[in-house]
Formats: C-alpha cells, structure tokens, sequence
C-alpha cells in the first residue's frame, strides 16, 4: 500500500498536477475591497518542483479588473523565494474573473504552502482623497 501511495505522489508530482482549487471570494473583512458576486479566484498550481523541494513561498502581485470583469496588467511586485512561484501565480491570475471592473490597481498576496497549497488574500488599497 505504501508503494502505491508513493507511486501516485510521484505520478502526481511529474504531471505537475499537485494542488488546484478554485476558490469564491465571498468571505471578507472589514475594510476589504469587495468584489463581484460570482467572482472566482483560479487557484494556483502548486509548481511540482517546488513541491518535490520542499519550497514553500510568497508571490505579490497587482492587477487591473477590465469591463468583462477579469483581471489584466498583472505584474509581480514581489516574490519570496524568487523565479519559483511567478509564473503559476501570473497563469492562475489570468483566469480569474467575474468581478468589479476598475482601473485602479489592486493588489493580491498569494502564499504557497506545503501542507496547504496555495491560498489568496486581497489586499486593500487606501486611496488618498
């Protein structure tokens, strides 16, 4: 049984095809930036190399929300550890949809976690009146 379990793990880690979820953002704080009903975050794969590493990581990054309510202009504007998690968080990004469009920037941490996968937070911007 544990061959199998390995063999599958393994499976799972070549394919890339470790951790995915999609995710309603529906839950928020005060003073969080409200979105959409039926916005939908597409989780980010947790890249498989990092994975099989033990890498665990952080990605900010900011994004403008077009007319058809998606997210574009994506750029990374952190990312700890560095070329690891950028490119998976800028793939989940670009298919995240169903929100308010603006054309202000906005702003959204991502943290990759081993036992956790990866989880998104919106940060609120404060704009000076």
């Amino acid at each position: 049984m544990k061959h199998l379990t390995m063999a599958i793990t393994l499976a799972m880690l070549v394919t890339g095809c470790v951790h995915k979820q999609t995710q309603s953002v529906q839950q928020h704080e005060p003073g969080d930036i409200k979105v959409g009903k039926s916005a939908t975050w597409n989780q980010p794969y947790y890249p498989a190399k990092a994975y099989a590493a033990g890498i665990e990581g952080v990605v900010r990054a900011s994004y403008t929300v077009n007319s058809n309510g998606c997210a574009e202009n994506i750029k990374i504007v952190s990312a700890q550890p560095a070329d690891v998690f950028e490119r998976e968080t800028i793939r989940a990004m670009n298919k995240s949809c169903g929100m308010e469009p603006t054309s202000l920037s906005k702003i959204i941490t991502i943290t990759f976690r081993l036992n956790g996968g990866a989880s998104m937070e919106e940060v609120p911007l404060i704009v000076d009146k």
